[in-house]
């Protein structure tokens, strides 16, 4: 009689770099999982974070698109939309066959389509929320560009550099920056404050703290961070390291 052979474990067990803490998360993409939405065919939502984890006033989707794919309905009424290209080929509020970094603000009030006409998949980030007005100063306008054509700004410390895709303007209720690091180029002083912020890895790789752990992270790497999170970053690698930020800014907190 013929019997089967033993079951074996298996070569690798899970692993995993992300992480969930009192006021923040890292998600990496072997945390991912997919979902869905109505205005969107052919297109697999990661929803990175939203309003359901109790403290987030904006949310972040990673939308990867498939040949043929986008949106069946407008999307995004009754929200602030904020669009980024991760991959060319799009086609959408900032512009045709977009390349990758093309980003588009569209304030509330409108919507916006999406097409992807390549022959491969892509990937965009979308950011959404809902409008605070402020006395004095009119609603936002739209603002499209396209980062890779823009220059970063220096920043206070040696080796760390800004790009900002909105206009400093009391008008916006969020910014929208890159920051990008050279190897070895770190911020001097551990932050604490009430803005939160929504950051994807663009690439590059580094550490950073959150509240007391240690993470590490890399390119397609997610984090929220909540209001008064401690936070520092420093890269580790030997190239630069960039991510895209999304923060509450201009509005007092009530």
């Amino acid at each position: 009689m013929n019997q089967s052979p033993p079951l074996l474990p298996p070569a690798q067990v899970s692993t995993n770099r992300g992480g969930i803490g009192q006021g923040h998360y890292v998600i990496t993409p072997a945390n991912h999982f997919g979902s869905r939405l109505p205005e969107f065919a052919e297109t697999v939502v990661k929803k990175l974070t939203t309003p359901r984890n109790g403290s987030a006033k904006a949310a972040m989707y990673l939308l990867e698109i498939e040949p043929g794919g986008g949106t069946v309905a407008p999307a995004g009424e009754g929200f602030e939309n904020f669009l980024y290209t991760l991959d060319g080929g799009l086609t959408g509020p900032f512009g045709e066959d977009a390349p990758a970094s093309s980003f588009a603000f569209l304030p509330q009030g409108g919507s916006f389509e999406i097409s992807n006409s390549a022959d491969i998949p892509a990937r965009l980030l979308w950011v959404k929320r809902r409008y605070e007005p402020t006395a004095g100063h009119p609603a936002p306008e739209p603002v499209v560009g396209c980062a890779n054509d823009m220059l970063p700004t220096p920043g206070s410390v040696p080796g760390v550099y800004r790009l900002e895709m909105l206009p400093v303007d009391a008008s916006f209720d969020f910014a929208m920056s890159i920051l990008s690091f050279d190897p070895g180029a770190v911020f001097p002083k551990v932050e604490i404050h009430d803005e939160e912020h929504v950051l994807y890895m663009l690439n590059g790789r580094g550490i950073y703290v959150l509240e007391r752990e240690n993470y590490e992270v890399q390119e397609d790497d997610f984090i929220y961070m909540g209001p008064y999170c401690p936070q520092y970053y420093y890269p580790t690698g030997l190239s630069q390291s960039a991510y895209l930020l999304y923060k509450d800014a201009n509005r007092d907190g009530f």
